[in-house]
C-alpha cells in the first residue's frame, strides 16, 4: 500500500511539474507579446507625421466661402485668413508636442494647374530650390469658377466632403474657400456609389469649380502635400511636361463596376478582379481604305483624280449611364470627337445657384 502511495504521489508531482512548465512559457510567451505591442505603439508614436495629418472626418461645402464672386485680390486675401488658421492650430499643437520633428524649411511639392488641357501636373525642387522637377501628372475636370490666376496655399483636408448638388467628394482638399481638390462624385458617402457618367468625362471642363481627380490622384496629393503647398493656377493647349494622362470610362461597365472607381486601392473595389471577355480585350477596329486612280494623256497635260475614302471605326463613350458600347479594357488615348453629353442636365456657370439639386443634377462645385 505504502509503494502505490508513494507511485501515486509522485505521478502527482511530475504532473505538478509539468503544468508548471507549461504555465511558465506561456507567461514568457505573454511577456515578449507585451514587449513587442509596447515596442510597436513606441515607434509609430515616434513616426514623421508632418506629411500625414490628421484630417478633418466629413466637411460641409455649403459652410465655406463661396468664391464664385470674388475677385483674384479677395481670393488671395482669403487664401491667407484660412491659412492664418491651419498655421495658428499647427503652431498649438506643436507646444503640446514638445517632441514633434521639425519640418523642412521648403515644401516637396508645387502643384500647377492647366485648366486648358484639363490637366495637373505636380512639381519638386531641383538642387536649387526651384520647382522645376515634374513628379507626377494628373487628368482632372475644372468648372467655370475655378481660378483663372494666381498661387494659392492649401490648407485642411477631409476623407469626405459633402459637396453641392447633394453629392460627396472623397479626399478633399481644400485650395481656397470652397474649391477644393478631391474625387469624382458619389451619391453618398460610401466608394460604391459612384456617378459614372461625371468619371467618364474627366479631362474635359464639367465641374463647377472644384477640380476633379481620380481617387487615387486625389488620394496622393491627400497623402503628400501638406498644408502650404502651393497651387498655380493657368491656361495653356500645353498639357506639360508629362502631358496629359487618361481615365477608363466605366459607365458602361458590366455589374457594380461602373459604381466604382477603377483606381480606388480599397481592397473591396471589384475592379482588383475584374478580368474582361474576349470581345471587351478587343480593341476598337479602325479600317482605312484608299483608292487612288491616274490617268496621264500622251500631251504635257496630265490629269490626275485621287478618291480617298477613309472608314474608321471607334467606340466612343457617350456618357450615358446606361450605355453599353464601351470597352471598359481600354483607355482613351485622345480628346473625344463625340461631343454628346449624357442625359443629365449641365452644371449652371454660377456656383450660387440651384444648390440643392438632387443628384441628377450634380452641380457639384466640385
Amino acid at each position: 500500500m505504502e509503494k502505490v502511495k508513494k507511485i501515486k504521489l509522485n505521478n502527482q508531482v511530475k504532473w505538478m511539474i509539468l503544468v508548471g512548465v507549461i504555465l511558465f512559457i506561456l507567461a514568457i510567451l505573454s511577456i515578449g507579446r507585451i514587449i513587442d505591442y509596447t515596442k510597436a505603439t513606441s515607434a509609430m508614436a515616434k513616426t514623421d507625421t508632418s506629411h500625414n495629418e490628421v484630417p478633418e472626418e466629413v466637411i460641409e461645402q455649403s459652410n465655406l466661402v463661396d468664391t464664385s464672386k470674388l475677385s483674384p485680390e479677395e481670393l488671395k486675401k482669403l487664401n491667407e485668413k484660412e491659412l492664418k488658421k491651419v498655421e495658428e492650430k499647427k503652431k498649438q499643437e506643436e507646444k503640446n508636442n514638445t517632441n514633434k520633428p521639425t519640418k523642412p524649411a521648403q515644401n516637396k511639392y508645387y502643384i500647377k494647374v492647366n485648366y486648358g488641357a484639363q490637366v495637373v501636373t505636380i512639381y519638386t525642387y531641383d538642387k536649387n530650390g526651384k520647382y522645376t522637377v515634374p513628379v507626377k501628372a494628373c487628368v482632372c475636370s475644372t468648372g467655370a469658377a475655378t481660378p483663372t490666376s494666381g498661387v494659392y496655399r492649401m490648407s485642411w483636408k477631409a476623407t469626405w466632403g459633402k459637396l453641392f448638388g447633394n453629392v460627396w467628394g472623397q479626399y478633399c482638399t481644400q485650395i481656397v474657400g470652397d474649391i477644393l481638390f478631391h474625387s469624382v462624385p458619389y451619391k453618398q458617402n460610401r466608394k460604391d456609389t459612384l456617378v459614372s457618367a461625371y468619371y467618364d468625362r474627366l479631362g474635359t471642363k464639367d465641374s463647377m469649380g472644384c477640380i476633379r481627380l481620380t481617387t487615387i490622384d486625389a488620394l496622393w496629393i491627400f497623402n503628400n502635400c501638406p498644408s502650404g503647398t502651393q497651387v498655380e493656377f493657368y491656361s495653356s493647349s500645353n498639357p506639360g511636361p508629362l502631358g496629359k494622362p487618361t481615365a477608363r470610362k466605366v459607365s458602361g461597365a458590366p455589374g457594380k463596376l461602373k459604381n466604382w472607381d477603377p483606381t480606388d486601392p480599397d481592397l473591396n473595389n471589384p475592379w482588383r478582379t475584374y478580368k474582361p471577355n474576349k470581345d471587351e480585350n478587343k480593341k476598337p477596329n479602325t479600317n482605312t481604305n484608299v483608292n487612288t486612280n491616274s490617268s496621264t494623256n500622251t500631251n504635257t497635260n496630265t490629269n490626275v483624280n485621287t478618291n480617298t475614302n477613309t472608314n474608321t471605326t471607334t467606340n466612343n463613350e457617350t456618357g450615358n449611364v446606361g450605355t453599353n458600347n464601351e470597352n471598359v479594357n481600354n483607355t482613351q488615348t485622345t480628346e473625344p470627337t463625340n461631343t454628346e453629353k449624357p442625359t443629365i442636365p449641365t452644371e449652371p456657370e454660377n456656383p450660387s445657384e440651384n444648390s440643392n439639386t438632387t443628384i441628377n443634377s450634380e452641380v457639384s462645385k466640385k
